[in-house]
Order: structure tokens, then sequence, then C-alpha cells
């Protein structure tokens, strides 16, 4: 009796763990049999208007990126491109926003830093001390001041210094950058607006305003905002594990 309590339990946890309902779904984005036959439209649509941010479905083509994401799969597919030529029946509706809630409670992700998303940690740690001399804001200087402490910039500071880092150098390196990525005061938009003024930055500063932020809202927020403002020190953003 026990187990079976436990596992219901787990199941009703996982039930409140998706982001919205079939039902929320279907009502929230008038979802008819129009919408079913146009399914190549419908389904990008609600997957972009339910993404906190595009990286969610790695900034590329939706449809493609489910593919690829194993979120749809051959037989909803070939479901999929039938609706185009037959009648919509119920069952057909059904079905659909079966497929389309699944895709959608399948796109959150709490992004953080594996040792191979770091492409160049020798150079990064070298911009990062280099780029927190300079008297302007921006990302690097907020991080030395504002975000680690004292022995945690030491380590970054540290690691410059060394003609190269070895493999535990770079675990040190990705784990400090994860607990930066943590924590409330890691993104400022100011000192990013001067690295960029883009959408994406505008993007995860709009974000970062909301009352109640959550805990998933406030990672993604500063797990892009690193990304952005050392680009090409990263791997891609939706290729960082969740």
């Amino acid at each position: 009796m026990k187990k079976l309590a436990i596992v219901l339990m787990l199941a009703a946890l996982m039930g409140c763990s998706s982001t919205i309902s079939r039902q929320e779904l279907v009502t929230k984005y008038n979802i008819n049999k129009e919408s079913v036959k146009n399914w190549d439209k419908t389904i990008p649509l609600v997957v972009e208007k339910e993404s906190l941010i595009e990286d969610w479905y790695g900034g590329e083509d939706v449809l493609l990126y489910l593919r690829k994401s194993g979120s749809l799969n051959d037989k909803d597919v070939e479901f999929l491109k039938s609706l185009k030529t037959k009648n919509i029946t119920p069952e057909d509706e059904e079905r659909f926003e079966e497929i389309l809630t699944k895709a959608v409670s399948k796109l959150p992700r709490e992004f953080y830093l594996k040792d191979e998303n770091l492409k160049d940690p020798k150079g990064l740690v070298d911009i990062m001390v280099r780029q927190s001399y300079l008297r302007m804001d921006n990302p690097s200087n907020h991080i030395a001041k504002e975000v680690a402490t004292e022995s945690e910039w030491q380590e970054i500071v540290a690691l410059s210094k060394q003609k190269d880092l070895s493999e535990s150098d770079t675990k040190k390196l990705r784990k400090l950058l994860n607990k930066f990525i943590k924590r409330q005061e890691f993104f400022d938009s100011k000192s990013w607006y001067n690295v960029e003024v883009s959408p994406r930055v505008i993007e995860i500063v709009n974000i970062s305003k909301k009352e109640n932020e959550t805990k998933l809202e406030r990672n993604n927020v500063n797990a892009k905002a690193l990304y952005i403002a050392y680009p090409e020190y990263f791997s891609k953003l939706d290729k960082w594990d969740d």
C-alpha cells in the first residue's frame, strides 16, 4: 500500500509539472478543424508562443526542431501529413490535440553548462579579466563586482594567469559559471545593453522585469545573458544541458 501511495503521489506531481493542459491549449488558441488541417502553421505558432525564449526550440524551424528532438515521431508526422487531404473527424482533432500538447509539454528547459559547452575556456577567463578593468559597465566587471564573491573572482583571475587550462581547471570554471547563473543579481540590463542593443537582449530584459520571477525564468535569463556576453566562447545555448 505504501508503494502504491508513493507511485500515485509521483504521478500527481508529474501531472502538475506540465506548463499547460490540453484543454487550456485548445481554448487559448481556438483549436478547431481548420487549425488541425493547417497543422504546419498551427504547431509552429503555438510552440513559439508557449516558449519562454526561442532557444527552447533551438531558434530554428519549429517542425524541424521537434523532429530532431524526438517530440514528433515518425507516426506523428505521418498522421499530420494525412490531415491535409481528409475530412477532419473528432478522433483526428483529439489526436492532433494530444500531439500538440506533447510537443508543448517538452519545451521547458533549465539550461546549465557542461564542460563540452565551453569552446575556449582559457580565452573566456582572459577576456573576463581584461574587460573587468574597463570603466564602462559591461558583463565582466558586473560579474566581478556584483555576482562573484571575492574568492570566486580570484579563482577566475588565477585561471587567466595560467598558460593553459587543464580538464580540472575547465570543470572548476564551469562550476563557477553555473553558480553565477543561479544568482538573482547576475543579469544587469545596463551592462548588457553596452554589449548590444538587440531583440534578444530586449527579450531577456522584459522577462527579468516580471514580478514574481520564477527560478526557471531567472535561470533562462541568466544562461542566455551569459551566452550573449561571450558567444564565441560557448556552444549555442540550445546545446547546453538541462
